[in-house]
């Protein structure tokens, strides 16, 4: 006699209509999947179904949280959740807010529809706690567009930590690391110096936002350091910031794609080159004179003392020895970038110059440091068809 045939088990789908609250489906369906009875496709419809039954508008007559809350805090009155005091009631929702926050963290597609469910309540949640940052350097149109941002980069308890430690005063960048002291002789990443998480993901955000965060001659990324730090503010004038108290120059790296990015001169002086041009013009030369050509031997009929006395009055003021004494040979640049960097710092009264680039930083605080910055242009001497003196700058570049 043949053994008779074992029947298929036979697997009843849940019915999402039975479920007495949102946070009960969520826990059956998952037990399911986690029995290996429902497939990840239908645990997503499902999910979706249960969704859209308990997805509702909120009112004070029937807060969201009142369908999720444990049986045994449910008033037995008709007025139910009315009747509670406010302190009761706010337990309530508290006892309720853990239990779905412990599900935020067993799946990963709860952030999402609990964000749905709470709805225009949750949106205003976090609003207010933005909104409650207060911070010269963040203006109305700023504001708005942090609102708008910072939900978007994480689950709700992730936004809520940080901002609350936003509030606090927290400090997400390392200025020990961004402008050390003694200066860098190359570059690093930028995101070395800002806390993992949010703050990373905010900073990357805001360093791409040219139209929301640009302030006079100060871009995004100086913006972005502005408000993730009390320790970093926007100095009263200019592109500059006032970093552990300390007034720094910052420019900018370039925007990608090897795009020369700020210069590095005196912009409070005016270059006068006609001194240069007489002198030149008496021996019939025409052209320019970069710093480069400054590093190589000179023709014999140069007028190599008389020229570079000239450029050293148009660009410093005054003639300074070791520009004359160095011209003409390969020790030529370091001296030039030494007294650009000196006679800008001491113009600017800055510490020194953070250099932002599309990844990458570099603080510098004198002409040696400055030569190790990748440089698109080395500069010029002399530039007659220049439209303005920051076309004989030295023009950094940084990734």
């Amino acid at each position: 006699m043949p053994f008779a045939k074992k029947e298929k088990t036979v697997v009843s789908m849940p019915n999402v209509a039975s479920y007495p609250s949102f946070l009960a489906g969520v826990e059956d369906l998952q037990s399911r999947v986690k029995q290996g009875t429902l497939s990840d496709e239908m645990y997503k419809r499902l999910y979706t179904d249960l969704l859209h039954r308990f997805m509702r508008r909120e009112s004070a007559e029937t807060p969201w949280f009142m369908a999720e809350a444990p049986q045994d805090n449910i008033p037995n009155d008709e007025k139910g959740i009315m009747s509670l005091a406010p302190a009761e009631k706010e337990r309530v929702k508290n006892r309720v807010l853990k239990a779905l926050q412990k599900k935020q963290a067993e799946d990963p597609i709860f952030d999402k529809i609990y964000k749905t469910i709470v709805g225009p309540a949750l949106d205003t949640r976090i609003k207010n706690y933005i909104e409650q940052h207060k911070d010269a350097d963040i203006g109305a149109s700023e504001m708005q567009f942090l609102i708008k941002t910072i939900p978007q980069l994480g689950n709700t308890q992730e936004i809520k930590e940080f901002v609350t430690q936003w509030n606090k005063g927290a400090n997400f960048i390392s200025t020990e690391k961004l402008v050390p002291a003694a200066g860098m002789t190359g570059s690093a990443p930028i995101q070395n110096v800002i806390a993992e998480g949010i703050p990373k993901l905010l900073f990357q955000t805001l360093a791409k936002s040219y139209k929301e965060f640009t302030k006079s001659d100060a871009g995004p990324a100086e913006g972005a350091l502005a408000i993730m730090s009390n320790r970093i503010t926007y100095a009263e004038k200019g592109g500059d910031l006032i970093i552990d108290k300390n007034k720094i120059e910052v420019k900018s790296g370039g925007k990608g794609e090897g795009a020369g990015g700020g210069r590095i001169y005196n912009d409070r002086r005016n270059i006068d080159q006609s001194g240069m041009e007489a002198v030149l013009n008496k021996v019939g030369f025409n052209g320019n004179i970069t710093v480069l050509a400054g590093t190589k031997p000179l023709p014999n009929n140069f007028p190599k003392k008389e020229f570079i006395q000239e450029c050293s009055k148009a660009f410093f003021g005054k003639i300074m020895p070791n520009i004359v004494k160095s011209f003409g040979t390969p020790s030529f640049r370091m001296e030039w970038n030494n007294a650009i960097f000196d006679d800008y710092k001491n113009s600017a009264g800055h510490s020194g110059i953070l250099i932002i680039g599309q990844t990458q930083y570099q603080y510098i605080v004198n002409g040696e440091q400055l030569l190790t910055v990748p440089q698109k242009n080395p500069g010029a001497l002399y530039y007659p068809s220049s439209r303005q003196s920051r076309d004989l700058g030295i023009q950094i570049r940084l990734d």
